[in-house]
């Protein structure tokens, strides 16, 4: 745990789910920090302290930041988010809810999101800044790139690659072995059989490529 003050940026949405699943963790978050949000209000009872204003006042070594953005399938607000602050020196706290599942020899990056009901099997690697959603399973000698999305509920079986910025989807599956690109998108509910190229949209049962996204 950290010795440093807590302080949470962004409670829309996911900032409420990171925020509750600190509590489980014992962490007591110190305040909010949120443009969208009127300093003196309070959420899930943590103040909220104003907005870039209130951060731009402190300096890196003096706090730690929890990262509330959540994530979009073509605007990962959560990675822009990490850069900006840590680029200016702040560090951000790696969440597990105590009710995920972790195998041995799991690695897990700073500011890494694992949330409630979530299994992350043996030799898996999870990068920078990455969310493993609600009841999303990662299994075992997963590669999971700097800022994916793994959205609820979704599956990446035995030996996945998943590039950096990644948006995989709500209940999603990826087969054994496959690997997606950099800034790929996988909609909710595909069934990924093959390679997904960088910036890749891809689709349905078995998932097609639809689209791409500017990288």
């Amino acid at each position: 745990m950290s010795e440093r003050p807590v302080y949470l940026v962004a409670a829309g949405g996911h900032g409420s789910v990171v925020l509750d699943t600190l509590a489980e963790m014992g962490v007591a978050v110190a305040g909010i920090v949120d443009p969208a949000l009127r300093a003196g209000d309070r959420v899930f009872d943590v103040p909220v302290l104003g907005g870039d204003a209130w951060l731009d006042a402190r300096r890196g070594d003096e706090l730690v930041l929890a990262n509330g953005a959540g994530a979009q399938p073509y605007k990962n607000l959560h990675g822009t988010l990490y850069e900006r602050f840590h680029r200016r020196g702040f560090e951000f706290i790696s969440v597990r809810h105590p009710s995920a599942v972790v195998g041995r020899d799991a690695a897990f990056a700073e500011g890494s999101q694992v949330l409630a009901g979530c299994v992350v099997q043996c030799r898996a690697r999870i990068g920078r800044n990455v969310v493993i959603n609600t009841r999303a399973s990662v299994d075992h000698d997963c590669v999971v790139g700097d800022h994916a999305f793994v959205g609820p509920g979704a599956t990446l079986c035995g030996d996945v690659r998943i590039g950096a910025g990644t948006f995989v989807g709500a209940a999603a599956v990826i087969l054994p072995g496959v690997e997606v690109g950099r800034g790929a998108i996988v909609a909710a509910g595909a069934i990924v059989a093959r390679n997904v190229p960088d910036g890749a949209l891809v689709m349905g049962v078995a998932a097609a490529q639809k689209g791409r996204r500017d990288l």
